[in-house]
């Protein structure tokens, strides 16, 4: 399950959560540290997953849920808070933990990029910002290549009214990302990422199907834990970066 894709000379993976040495709950390609796993087995998941690659270097962001992006143009890069990461480097990964939010590759003609994409980076324009980030550093918008891997889809998605009322007041027809069945309401999340990509003109856009809730023996899923209520949960890594032969 967890093969490396590539496009042109840039190589991207999003891992499932098998294939690691985690145990229990975390098990087993557990990549986040600070869930209650050990960190030994965090460290160890993290080199696995590195060495499809062939590339030890990982960066890997704070993530806040925030709107950042951060061009990393130094091979050691450290305490870095962002929500998306782009370079143009050879001798590294970016890396970016999902359990639900959308993991998003983007791939130029020299740079590529990752996004951690949940609902409030989204709300925010972490999508643009960073689409303006590859723009401003002379990439078209014609060469951006995007792919969404598996996250949180409609089915599983339920909402409540103040979720609606904040995404109400900064989108025109948010109706349209809702549907609504007997008394409760689900957000289309695929639905709103895939519309903010191709209304900013990008027409190469590849969007997973997988419903990391559905899935829970393939994905970490925070609101399946939470609806579960099984306590702590682990998150998946996906990584892109140029493969060293």
């Amino acid at each position: 399950m967890n093969k490396l894709s590539v496009y042109k000379k840039i190589h991207y993976c999003f891992f499932s959560r098998n294939g690691g040495v985690s145990k229990n709950n975390f098990s087993s390609l557990n990549c986040a540290y600070g869930k209650g796993d050990l960190d030994e087995n965090v460290l160890k998941n993290r080199e696995i997953a590195s060495k499809l690659f062939k590339q030890t270097n990982l960066i890997l962001p704070n993530q806040t849920h925030s709107n950042i992006v951060f061009n990393v143009k130094k091979m050691n890069e450290k305490n870095i808070f962002a929500d998306s990461l782009v370079s143009s480097r050879n001798d590294i990964l970016l890396g970016m933990l999902t359990a639900d939010c959308a993991p998003i590759i983007v791939i130029g003609v020299n740079m590529y990029g990752i996004i951690h994409a949940g609902w409030r980076g989204v709300l925010n324009n972490i999508i643009e910002k960073t689409i303006d980030k590859f723009i401003s550093n002379g990439e078209k918008i014609k060469d951006l290549r995007i792919f969404v891997g598996p996250h949180l889809k409609k089915n599983s998605f339920e909402v409540k009214d103040d979720f609606i009322e904040e995404f109400n007041s900064k989108f025109h027809n948010f109706d349209k990302f809702l549907k609504i069945t007997e008394n409760k309401k689900f957000f289309d999340f695929s639905k709103i990422i895939e519309s903010k990509i191709l209304n900013y003109g990008v027409k190469n856009l590849s969007v997973s199907k997988i419903d990391t809730f559905a899935n829970p023996d393939n994905y970490f899923s925070h609101r399946y834990c939470t609806v579960n209520k099984i306590k702590n949960c682990g998150r998946q890594i996906s990584l892109v970066g140029i493969k060293n032969n």
